[in-house]
Order: structure tokens, then C-alpha cells, then sequence
């Protein structure tokens, strides 16, 4: 066998695997830049959430129910009961005002 098809199919097979590789890594970082930008964008929406509670509310729980009625997740947010959590971070009520905020992760 001639040496050059030998080095010829040597060289193509490294460039489809480094093609391979590269494509890989583009791909990947995309979707980990998607989501990075998801995880701000509710850390912003938190951010935002809490300027409009802590500027516009006593910090009572029924003001904060009436600042909250736009939010995203307000349909699933139980305000019966002492904990209610927006996007990363939870609302502790204790005696119907504001206690304690947390994150959640």
C-alpha cells in the first residue's frame, strides 16, 4: 500500500474526529449558555419582585399578595400558608409580616 493514501486517510480521519469534537463543544456550550441565561433572568425577576415588595408594601402578607399578582408563578403560590416562593428564593411570614427571606438553592 502507498504510504501517502495511508497518511491521507490518517490526516482525514484526525480532521472528522477534531471537526466532530469542535462541533460538540459549540453545541454544548449553546445550551449552557441558554440556561445560564434562564437561571438570571429569574434571579432578576426575583431581584425585581423584592425591590417592588420592600419599596411599595408594609411587608404584610396581603400587600405583598396584591404586589405579587402579576409575577409569573402567582397561580401557584399559596399564601394560606406561612412560606411562599417565587423563583429562587422563599418568603417566611410569621404573624402575617414579612419574617425571613431565603434562597431555595
Amino acid at each position: 500500500m502507498n504510504k501517502w493514501k495511508v497518511a491521507f486517510w490518517v490526516c482525514f480521519t484526525t480532521l472528522i474526529l477534531v471537526l466532530a469534537l469542535g462541533l460538540y463543544s459549540i453545541i454544548d456550550q449553546g445550551v449552557t449558555l441558554t440556561y445560564m441565561k434562564d437561571g438570571y433572568k429569574d434571579t432578576e425577576n426575583d431581584l425585581n419582585s423584592l425591590t417592588k415588595i420592600i419599596n411599595e408594601t408594609d411587608l404584610s402578607k396581603e400587600q405583598i399578595q396584591q404586589s405579587l399578582t402579576k409575577h409569573k408563578l402567582f397561580e401557584y403560590m399559596d399564601f394560606k400558608s406561612d412560606t411562599v416562593s417565587l423563583d429562587r428564593i422563599t418568603l417566611l411570614f410569621k404573624d402575617n409580616k414579612l419574617n425571613k427571606i431565603t434562597k431555595q438553592w
